[in-house]
């Protein structure tokens, strides 16, 4: 059915009735954004795509980023992202699209001089939705970094009229480059503290997507450990382990502030420390001991040699703890820490920069601060434009780094 004037009525009759609703609009302005929202039903799932081509207004991305609830990703493109699109399934189940020339502001909805047609077949409703789901994962998500941006260029374009193509351009130019990245920003954002305890659908499937990068590394980096000299460093003995979970569970709190890629000791060797518990911290467990990980948070890529807290990796630590009485281990290992480079650091409290060590005395003074409570941490974190953490470059970025720590993992290894 063609719908030439006043599509926004059309539109109200069905959203009353929404189970869900795709939305994909070059342009959302705020009162537009209010309409959907005074007329969907609370309980329908919300997905939007939206372009920054065209003067979206900053409180319409400020809404959405209140509200973990909602599905929604700006995409960008080098050419204009401009569709109009109303997919809306029914609390039968039934679909209908309104398809043209509307963006989702007054007047696109009810002024201008457009031309839209709704669509009520299945089939070809179900081909827009396979149409939205393509171009949603290639979308950003949107976080307080790009609407603060967002904002200070939206207020200059407003006023000049003229200048409104570069200054959008300004915003796009400041998007970050999945396109040569291992990790997407999508898949670092979803590590900020708010989406900590959130597991809608996309956040659980951005998850899952973690999980397969960090195995899809582990296959690239793990044939090549004997190369670089890991010789005695291996992956979890149960596959289902080698990457940390990316999903709820109760054991574990319902929340995921990171994931990681790890490695350590040998079942074998781990057997000798059977014992009678079987609690979180016994000793046999691979967690609890001294480990090598990659790990992903929302700002960077961690290299990290890492010993457990709340008794973790105790055998390990008694080792460290008598082997650091000993001068020649002192210099042995206050030499090997300085090799690392000027990334790294220890997380013992006001701990200086390794650099800022001078004597094998300054790093046992610091060394004695760790306790069984904490994680005793050291590490490297690379920022995640960094090219270093490229397609490209990630596999051999991790090899270089495991292999300056591998030293200091033996040195520590209780054995």
């Amino acid at each position: 059915m063609i719908i030439h004037s006043n599509v926004k009525e059309s539109i109200k009759k069905e959203l009353v009735n929404a189970k869900s609703i795709w939305v994909a609009s070059a342009m959302i302005s705020y009162k537009g954004w209010l309409f959907l929202q005074q007329n969907l039903p609370k309980e329908a799932s919300q997905n939007y795509l939206i372009g920054i081509d065209l003067a979206t207004d900053p409180k319409v991305f400020e809404a959405i980023y209140t509200d973990t609830n909602l599905n929604a990703r700006v995409y960008e493109t080098k050419y204009t992202f401009h569709p109009k699109v109303y997919l809306i399934q029914k609390t039968d189940n039934s679909f209908t699209a309104f398809i043209g020339s509307s963006n989702t502001t007054n007047w696109g909805l009810e002024k201008n001089v457009e031309m839209n047609f709704q669509i009520n077949d299945v089939a070809e409703c179900q081909k827009l939705l396979v149409w939205f789901k393509n171009l949603y994962l290639k979308g950003h998500m949107i976080d307080q970094k790009f609407i603060n941006e967002y904002k200070i260029k939206f207020k200059k374009a407003a006023g000049k009229a003229k200048e409104i193509e570069r200054e959008i351009n300004n915003i796009k130019a400041g998007f970050f480059n999945d396109g040569e990245m291992f990790f997407s920003k999508n898949q670092h954002e979803i590590f900020n503290g708010r989406y900590h305890r959130v597991n809608t659908p996309d956040i659980k499937k951005i998850r899952r997507e973690v999980r397969e990068k960090f195995l899809k590394l582990h296959q690239l980096i793990y044939p090549q450990f004997k190369a670089y000299g890991l010789s005695d460093l291996y992956s979890h003995h149960q596959s289902r382990e080698i990457v940390s979970r990316h999903f709820f569970n109760p054991w574990s709190g319902n929340y995921i502030n990171a994931m990681w890629l790890h490695y350590g000791k040998s079942l074998n060797h781990l057997k000798t420390y059977t014992t009678k518990d079987k609690s979180i911290n016994k000793p046999d467990s691979f967690i609890n001991n001294i480990r090598m990980q990659v790990i992903i948070h929302e700002d960077d890529i961690g290299i990290w040699l890492v010993l457990g807290r709340n008794n973790g990796s105790r055998k390990d630590r008694e080792h460290f703890r008598q082997q650091m009485q000993n001068k020649v281990f002192q210099q042995k290992f206050f030499d090997a820490l300085k090799k690392l480079g000027n990334e790294y650091w220890i997380n013992v409290p006001d701990a200086p920069a390794i650099q800022n060590f001078k004597t094998p005395a300054d790093l046992v003074k610091e060394t004695n601060k760790e306790t069984l409570e904490q994680y005793f941490i050291i590490g490297c974190n690379i920022h995640l434009q960094d090219k270093r953490l490229s397609t490209e470059n990630i596999s051999s970025t991790v090899l270089k780094e495991f292999s300056k720590l591998y030293l200091l993992y033996e040195m520590m290894r209780h054995v």
